[in-house]
């Protein structure tokens, strides 16, 4: 059984050894794969018909009419490629780095782990099964969420352990790696929400300092939600819901 406090202690332990490199890795991570953000901008043209003369009155010039249409298509065309861009990029490089990021701070729990841990993911035949495992999570989320916010967020808990998993073992299938998460995530998404409230004061205080203590805060809360898998694991364990053929520490890519 778990507490909030333990996890955080735990994490304060680890981070006692290797601060500034913890903090290095989540500050890189936050950069390649922070939140995305939608662009979607709304251009509307009103004016009313009437005279073909100049409106010097309303200031505009209804000759020029004809090219907002160019505009606005030009800036739909890049809106929609930027669009892509930020999905492709979601999908090959900041799911991959997140998986990474995971797996360094489970390896800081047992030593200093290597910078490199954090691009882990990348290369190998395993790469390829990073990408799809994080793509169907991440899919299945936003189906959910189509129906109403509440299914996609209980989700979103119900799957916030794939990204440990596929750390541990890249190899995992999809199908396996929701299952798994589903049951180590079961009776414990209230107390997970709970865990993450328990940081907002820490976040606020970040973001008086322009921001910039967020980044001083990140450390923490990774270090403790790795604490959170290593203790969920370790009641999948004792439970029977997966064993040592299937988790084995950090399996290398």
């Amino acid at each position: 059984m778990w507490t909030r406090d333990l996890l955080k202690m735990n994490a304060k332990q680890v981070l006692r050894n290797n601060y500034w490199m913890a903090l290095l890795v989540a500050f890189v991570a936050s950069l390649l794969a922070g939140g995305s953000s939608n662009i979607g901008p709304t251009l509307t043209f009103n004016y009313t018909t009437g005279s073909d003369h100049y409106n010097y009155q309303y200031g505009y010039d209804r000759t020029v009419l004809p090219y907002f249409g160019a505009v606005a298509a030009a800036a739909f065309g890049f809106v929609l490629i930027a669009m892509v861009v930020g999905v492709l990029f979601s999908v090959f490089v900041s799911n991959p780095v997140t998986v990474g990021k995971c797996r360094y701070f489970m390896e800081s729990r047992v030593g200093n782990a290597p910078f490199s841990s954090l691009f882990s993911a990348f290369g190998g035949p395993a790469y390829r099964n990073v990408v799809k495992v994080m793509f169907m999570k991440n899919l299945f989320i936003f189906l959910w969420s189509l129906l109403f916010v509440i299914p996609g967020i209980y989700k979103a808990y119900q799957y916030r352990m794939v990204d440990y998993l596929m750390a541990e073992n890249p190899y995992m299938t999809y199908q396996r790696a929701l299952e798994l998460s589903r049951q180590m995530t079961d009776g414990e998404k209230f107390n997970i929400f709970i865990l993450e409230l328990s940081f907002f004061g820490w976040l606020f205080l970040g973001a008086l300092a322009c921001g910039i203590g967020v980044f001083f805060v990140n450390p923490y809360i990774e270090a403790t939600f790795a604490e959170l898998y290593a203790a969920l694991r370790a009641k999948a364990f004792a439970t029977g819901m997966t064993d040592a053929s299937e988790l084995s520490d950090f399996m290398r890519y």
